[in-house]
């Protein structure tokens, strides 16, 4: 009985940790540049200032949305080595 716990708890901690790695692979390499401000490996929502120069020196495309906390439409999407200065976007999503 003893055997078969030991057995189940490697196999359920293999589970957790071939679960958590995607999510830790989710975020985007390389750095985001929002007015000068740099984001290493960026993820997720940033918001944005008013004028926003934005270089996306990743490997994946930012979303500019036309509202806060990327709510709205996507108004401009920045491609990956790509840069632009958004005067209408007021949050960024990186993945």
């Amino acid at each position: 009985m003893r055997r078969s716990a030991s057995i189940l708890g490697a196999l359920a901690t293999a589970v957790a940790l071939a679960v958590a790695v995607p999510a830790s692979a989710s975020a985007a390499t390389g750095h985001l540049l929002i007015d000068g401000k740099r984001y290493d490996n960026p993820s997720g929502c940033y918001e944005l200032p008013q004028d926003a120069e934005v270089e996306n020196h990743t490997d994946q495309p930012a979303e500019v949305y036309s509202g806060g906390n990327c709510d709205g439409q996507v108004m401009e999407t920045i491609p990956a080595g790509g840069s632009s200065f958004t005067d209408w976007g007021y949050s960024l999503r990186i993945n």
